[in-house]
């Protein structure tokens, strides 16, 4: 993939940004292509391929932040290593064609709570950006994408994709999602998908999601559900079999036994959090919040053996097919949910999809 990645005006990409080091000053971009802070001179490189900058803040290394970046980049290239290789412009707008058409099978949060028809010049960051299929899609409908995440090699595909889609004025940055490198009120659309229930602190990303919303905006977010067939009959059941249950706080225990496992470290996931309807409520208490809507069912939700082999090979056998939209997000085709899991999944579903204004 040669394009080069897709920016911002520079002046426009100056004025988003502040000095995630002393949160004190505007970033400004220098003559040898680094991001300087005039308050605290701290400086931060942009990647010569795709020109994404990080603007992560120093820390101590080896610390949980570092096994987030482990875990995730491990996971990235379980998925996604290689699927990029030779992708362009058409074969990109294909996929994503192919993206949308899913996500409204599935009744997605980016199909139904994210405004598509609406995008257009609106400043949408989006938190947690993978492999940049969400933000690809979001630039498509004419937003001005500011995509960022904590691990470069999902940074480094979001800005490849970002160069890709024509007309697109969208950066991607490797940020903190505790400290984002953003002015307040910056933006019109905060959207994350699955992201912020991974961090040390969720609720300080809560918090930073409302300082850099304009006034009037709107954040987009989804996060796991407690009170959910994934959670009571899939990630309890395992946790008391596998006695991790007993040995790790509840954010860790849930963290090692979703997303799956390792193959390239030894780092398991560190943290995933889930949350029932009040607890949603008082991690959005400065917003004001609309009904949260439940999603994400399927009949394999429930800790038997090769069970979701056997619900592809059910619905294989009455004639369905796993939907090539599913590529770009999942890494592979995915098989979507059927009428009655999409029903099931307003009651029992892993997904509350949020709107908070």
């Amino acid at each position: 993939m040669s394009a080069h990645a897709a920016e911002l005006p520079l002046g426009e990409a100056e004025d988003l940004l502040r000095c995630p080091q002393c949160f004190a000053a505007k970033l400004v971009a220098t003559p040898d292509g680094r991001l300087c802070c005039a308050a605290c001179s701290a400086a931060f490189a942009g990647d010569a391929e795709t020109g994404a900058y990080s603007l992560i803040a120093e820390a101590t290394p080896g610390g949980i932040k570092d096994d987030i970046r482990k875990w995730w980049g491990d996971l990235y290239r379980q998925r996604y290593a290689g699927h990029e290789d030779g992708l362009d412009a058409a074969t990109l707008g294909r996929q994503l064609d192919e993206l949308e058409d899913l996500f409204r099978r599935r009744r997605h949060l980016a199909a139904v709570e994210m405004p598509l028809s609406g995008l257009a010049g609106k400043k949408v960051l989006e938190i947690g950006s993978g492999a940049g299929a969400h933000a690809a899609l979001f630039a498509r409908h004419g937003a001005s994408v500011v995509a960022v995440d904590i691990t470069p090699e999902r940074v480094a595909a979001t800005a490849r994709k970002l160069a890709l889609v024509p007309a697109s004025r969208g950066r991607a940055y490797h940020a903190d999602a505790e400290n984002l490198p953003f002015q307040d009120a910056a933006f019109d659309i905060v959207y994350s998908n699955g992201v912020l229930h991974h961090s040390e602190d969720t609720q300080r990303c809560i918090a930073e999601v409302h300082r850099v919303l304009k006034p009037g905006g709107r954040a987009v977010i989804m996060l796991y559900a407690r009170h959910s067939a994934a959670f009571w009959l899939n990630i309890v059941p395992r946790a008391l079999v596998t006695g991790e249950f007993f040995r790790w706080p509840e954010a860790q225990w849930i963290g090692r036994l979703t997303e799956g496992k390792p193959a390239f470290g030894t780092t398991r996931n560190p943290i995933t959090r889930v949350y029932s309807g009040r607890a949603i409520a008082r991690l959005f208490g400065a917003f004001n919040v609309s009904r949260p809507r439940k999603s994400s069912f399927q009949f394999d939700n429930a800790a038997i053996p090769r069970l979701t082999q056997m619900r592809e090979a059910v619905l294989r056998a009455l004639g369905r097919r796993a939907h090539a939209g599913g590529t770009l997000v999942y890494g592979a085709p995915f098989m979507a949910e059927t009428s009655l899991e999409l029903w099931l999944g307003k009651f029992i579903g892993f997904s509350w999809n949020i709107v908070a204004e």
